[in-house]
């Protein structure tokens, strides 16, 4: 975890507006390996291990995601394929096709397939996603200086609202238990979700 990403978190506990307080136990590479972050408003404590914060339990019902993803993490990447599949979706279903200096928010971003495009655009890109599969994401694109990765909850995101340039979700909100609520719930931190 990047020092440089709290301004962006927000506790998604209760939602208040104190900055985490970060306890780093481990540092490597100028990142924050392993740690807690504490927040002062309601005393929640969150994990930060392998470089990523933890936001939600390891056991959820997306486990099969992050099992999946982390077993088969390059299959869908563009860099690993020699292909440019990825890549012609996301120009196809975004419509960007530069991102330079933007703050994006990759909801759901399993193994880090459309992170990669969005990085490659010039993106800062946020991505989390509820499974394991952030681990996957981790080990292809990590680290990167303008790659934040999140393992946390699309009903409960934690990041303060209105913080991003833009937004994807690709392939992502069928499978949540309340696709309408989560993309409610992305509304929240991007004034106009696009595609």
């Amino acid at each position: 975890m990047k020092l440089s990403a709290l301004p962006w978190l927000q506790c998604p506990a209760c939602r208040g507006s104190e900055p985490f307080e970060v306890k780093v136990e481990a540092e490597e590479g100028g990142e924050v390996r392993a740690g807690r972050l504490h927040c002062p408003g309601c005393g929640s404590v969150f994990p930060v291990f392998d470089f990523i914060p933890r936001f939600v339990p390891s056991d959820n019902y997306a486990q099969n995601f992050g099992f999946q993803w982390n077993l088969f993490r390059a299959t869908q990447l563009d860099s690993a394929s020699g292909t440019t599949i990825s890549r012609d979706r996301f120009l196809r279903q975004s419509g960007w096709d530069v991102l330079t200096g933007a703050a994006v928010l990759d909801a759901g971003c399993g193994a880090g397939r459309f992170a990669e495009i969005a990085l490659s655009l010039g993106a800062e890109v946020f991505a989390f996603d509820y499974s394991g599969a952030v681990d996957a994401c981790w080990k292809n694109l990590g680290p990167h200086p303008r790659l934040h990765v999140f393992q946390a909850d699309i009903y409960a995101i934690p990041f303060r609202e209105g913080c991003f340039d833009c937004a994807y979700s690709f392939g992502v909100l069928q499978h949540t238990p309340d696709p309408e609520r989560a993309l409610k719930s992305l509304v929240t931190v991007q004034g106009v979700i696009t595609p």
